[in-house]
C-alpha cells in the first residue's frame, strides 16, 4: 500500500465544506490532512474559523460515544489527541480586487444555517481547539508554502473548495515553492452550464475571479513554471451538480428547538441535520409546490465533497493515464478566460467556441477587432487585388498562441459514478 498523499484543504466552511472536510478526515489510507487553510467565501473568515473548531468538537464527541460504530471510529482513526497535528490557519478576508461577497443566501449568515445562534448553543465553539486541530497565527498563505516545502517536490495535493485567493497569494509570494505543488483539485467555475450565483457564474469564481486569472494566466508566464502550467484539475458545476445525495439520507435529526432531540440520533447526525436546514429549504423553495417531487428535487448537490473525493481517489497528474481511467476519473484539457469586472458577467468562464483551423495564424481566444486595429498579419489591408488575401502560414510563426499553457486547465469530465460517490460519501463520513 502506498503512503497517504499529503493534503491541504483550502476551504470556506460552509455546509458542503464541512462535509468535505469530514470526508477527508475519514480517508486516512489515501490522504493525510496536513492543514486546513481558511478563506472568506461562503461566510466571513471569523465564522469559517469557528465552524472548523465547532466541527472538530462535535467529531470528538461523536467518536467518544460508545454507541458510535467501531467501523466509523476506525475511519476517523487519525483524528484523536495524539494524532499528527492538522494546522488550522486563517487567510484571506476579501478577494484580490473588487467587492467582497459571501454565499449567505445559501449557507446562512454564519455558514451553517445559523447554528451559532441556536438556543442554549447545542454545538458550542470549544475554548481550546480539539486536537489534532492546531491553530496557528501564521497566514494561510505561509502555511500552504510551508507544507509544500516540507515534502518532496510534486507530492502535495491541494483541494481548493472556496475562492482561490489564498492560492493566488501563495503563488505570488513564492512562485518557486508553489510551482512544486503536486496537484490542485479545484471546485469552481461553470463552463457549459448556467451559474449558481449569477446566470453565468459559479460562486467561488464569482467571489474572486482575479485569483483564477493569477493561477491560469499569470502563473504559466512565470519563469518558475519553466513554460508549464500549474497542475490544476477543475470540477465545475458541469459535473458537481450531477453528484447528489438525497437530503433524507443526510438529515436524520435536527435541533429545531432545544427540546427537539430525536431519540437515538448521534452527535454527528444532529449537527449535520441542523446545518443542512437552510440549504435544504433554499433548494426546495426554488421549485413550485405543485411541481415538487422529493426524488427529483429534495437533493443535496455535493459540490465540495466531490472535489475532495477527486483529491482522495484520483491518481496524481503524471500517473499512467490507464491508472486514472481504471479509477474512473477522466479529464479533458479546457482553455478559457475569466471575466473579472463585467457588470453582468463577473466570474464568467469565457470559452472560445469559434472554429480555428489547424494551420490558422489566428490566436484562439483573441478579439479579432483588436487584432485588426493592431495590424496583425496585415490581413485587413488588400495591398494588391491580384494576390490572395489568405497568405500561407509562415514556418517561423506559430499557428496558435506563443504561450500555449495560458488559460489551460484539466477539466474533470468523468467520475466513478454518481451512485458510487453517494454510497462512498455516506459510508465514509458515518451517516
Amino acid at each position: 500500500m502506498t503512503a497517504p498523499i499529503p493534503l491541504i484543504v483550502d476551504t470556506d466552511p460552509g455546509v458542503d465544506d464541512v462535509l468535505a472536510i469530514l470526508l477527508a478526515l475519514a480517508s486516512p489510507d489515501e490522504v493525510s490532512v496536513k492543514a486546513l487553510t481558511l478563506t472568506f467565501g461562503n461566510t466571513t473568515l471569523d465564522h469559517a474559523n469557528a465552524n472548523v473548531l465547532r466541527t472538530g468538537a462535535i467529531l470528538h464527541r461523536h467518536l467518544a460515544d460508545p454507541s458510535t460504530p467501531d467501523a466509523v471510529k476506525a475511519r476517523y482513526r487519525s483524528f484523536h489527541a495524539d494524532a499528527e497535528p492538522i494546522v488550522v490557519a486563517s487567510g484571506s478576508t476579501q478577494p484580490l480586487e473588487c467587492k467582497m461577497f459571501t454565499a449567505s443566501y445559501f449557507h446562512g449568515r454564519d455558514g451553517l444555517s445559523g447554528v451559532h445562534w441556536l438556543p442554549n448553543d447545542p454545538f458550542p465553539v470549544p475554548e481550546k481547539a480539539p486536537a489534532p486541530l492546531t491553530p496557528t497565527d501564521k497566514h494561510a498563505t505561509d502555511v500552504i508554502l510551508d507544507v509544500i516545502r516540507a515534502h518532496p517536490p510534486h507530492t502535495v495535493r491541494i483541494a481548493a473548495l472556496g475562492p482561490l485567493t489564498n492560492l493566488a497569494a501563495a503563488f505570488r509570494k513564492d512562485p518557486n515553492t508553489f510551482a512544486k505543488v503536486g496537484a490542485i483539485t479545484v471546485m469552481g467555475g461553470a463552463f457549459d452550464v448556467p451559474g449558481n450565483t449569477s446566470p453565468v457564474a459559479e460562486f467561488n469564481w464569482y467571489a474572486d475571479p482575479y485569483s483564477v486569472r493569477v493561477l491560469i494566466d499569470e502563473a504559466p508566464r512565470h519563469p518558475a513554471l519553466g513554460g508549464k502550467r500549474l497542475p490544476i484539475q477543475v470540477l465545475g458545476l458541469d459535473i458537481t451538480s450531477h453528484h447528489t445525495v438525497p437530503y433524507s439520507r443526510l438529515v436524520k435529526a435536527t435541533y429545531e428547538t432545544p427540546s427537539d432531540v430525536p431519540e437515538g440520533a448521534s452527535h454527528l447526525e444532529r449537527f449535520v441535520g441542523t446545518f443542512l436546514t437552510h440549504p435544504r429549504a433554499f433548494t426546495n423553495n426554488m421549485v413550485a409546490p405543485e411541481e415538487f417531487h422529493p426524488d427529483q428535487h429534495d437533493l443535496f448537490q455535493a459540490h465540495d465533497p466531490l472535489a475532495v473525493a477527486h483529491a482522495i481517489f484520483c491518481p496524481m497528474p503524471g500517473a499512467d493515464s490507464a491508472a486514472q481511467t481504471d479509477h474512473g476519473w477522466t479529464h479533458s484539457e479546457r482553455r478559457f478566460q475569466i471575466e473579472t469586472s463585467g457588470e453582468l458577467t463577473r466570474g464568467f468562464c469565457v470559452v472560445d467556441r469559434r472554429f480555428v483551423g489547424a494551420n490558422s495564424r489566428r490566436k484562439a481566444g483573441h478579439n479579432r477587432a483588436e487584432d485588426a486595429d493592431d495590424g496583425v498579419n496585415g490581413l485587413h489591408v488588400i495591398e494588391n487585388p491580384d494576390i490572395p488575401v489568405h497568405k500561407s502560414a509562415q514556418p517561423d510563426k506559430p499557428a496558435m498562441s506563443d504561450e500555449p499553457q495560458v488559460g489551460l486547465v484539466d477539466e474533470v469530465t468523468g467520475t466513478p459514478g454518481t451512485q458510487w460517490f453517494a454510497q462512498m460519501f455516506l459510508e465514509r463520513i458515518g451517516l
